[in-house]
């Protein structure tokens, strides 16, 4: 990761020349004080880095030192293919700082009225793929498992099934499908001896294993996807119910105004109010979620739940005993 960082550092002072620390850390989405410590160690290699002090200053390369970083390679034209096909990489990745590092190169390759609009679009477009409620699921091993489907490499790996069973397999990956940002690979399983999909985030760990396999004759991902597509679907929608985070609720008010946005499991009415079973995601936002609505609502279950309310209450009237 850090490889990539300074090479897409070099990149950007060759292509804009002087830039500050900040937009430096902005751009390649660190801290400022990591990208002092990369200076220090371009510096030590010999690249030579200077910085000027003051408003206008920053970081540059000495007068009339031009990197050739403009030659887009093997890599940059795969970065380039899979973000054609809407494939974003994961954050902090080796795959999103090598996309990065392409861009920079696509940019260094037009004149300086069109690298002036490119960077103007950039500023103009954001992408958030962080869901409102709840924690992102990140996908720690995407990097090995995109350059193991490319080298035809075998994985063994550690999978964690939606019951919370483990199991050690070696898998040939045949490729990779994402789905509302979700990874998955399509590999042949030699446990299960046929081909199955394992969802990336639930890859508790993995090897690469130095030997290589062959792709059957005829495989098409595309084909082998929308034919399984619906029985996944259904095992899926399994696992959601698995991993929800269902909490009853009773209700004096209309809950909509309340907790919109949040899947709502059963709704029932006893005795003039509303008794839901509401999908909270996680305890933790369960807790946070419900404290700021305590005056409004009433948890029935989980118990754990219940009596972080109950403790968190206690605690402001004790602070306010006069």
């Amino acid at each position: 990761m850090r490889l990539h960082r300074l090479l897409g550092i070099i990149m950007l002072l060759d292509a804009r020349g002087v830039m500050k620390s900040a937009d430096l850390a902005k751009i390649l989405e660190t801290s400022e004080r990591t990208i002092y410590r990369d200076m220090n160690i371009l510096c030590e290699a010999g690249i030579p880095i200077c910085s000027v002090p003051g408003p206008t200053g920053g970081f540059s390369f000495v007068e009339n030192y031009k990197v050739n970083s403009n030659i887009l390679d093997r890599q940059d034209i795969m970065n380039i293919l899979l973000s054609s096909m809407g494939i974003r990489p994961e954050r902090n990745t080796e795959m999103e700082q090598q996309i990065k590092n392409t861009i920079i190169k696509l940019e260094n390759s037009v004149s300086e009225e069109h690298r002036k609009e490119i960077i103007n679009a950039k500023e103009k477009f954001f992408v958030d793929s962080d869901p409102w409620w709840g924690r992102e699921s990140g996908n720690k091993n995407v990097d090995i498992i995109k350059k193991s489907v490319i080298d035809l490499r075998k994985l063994k790996i550690t999978y964690r099934k939606y019951d919370g069973e483990t199991s050690e397999r070696i898998i040939r990956p045949y490729g990779i499908v994402i789905k509302n940002l979700q990874w998955y690979v399509v590999a042949f399983c030699e446990t299960k001896k046929d081909i199955r999909t394992f969802k990336c985030n639930r890859i508790e760990s993995i090897e690469v294993i130095n030997e290589n396999f062959i792709m059957p004759c005829g495989f098409s991902l595309e084909n082998f996807w929308e034919k399984n597509k619906e029985q996944f679907v259904n095992q899926s929608l399994s696992n959601e119910v698995y991993n929800a985070y269902p909490v009853k609720i009773k209700f004096f008010e209309k809950m909509e105004a309340l907790l919109n946005g949040f899947s709502i499991l059963s709704q029932n009415e006893i005795e003039g109010y509303e008794i839901c079973d509401v999908d909270m995601i996680s305890f933790e936002t369960a807790c946070n979620m419900l404290f700021t609505l305590s005056d409004r609502l009433e948890v029935i279950e989980p118990v754990e739940v219940r009596e972080y309310i109950i403790r968190k209450a206690q605690k402001i009237l004790n602070l306010y005993k006069p």
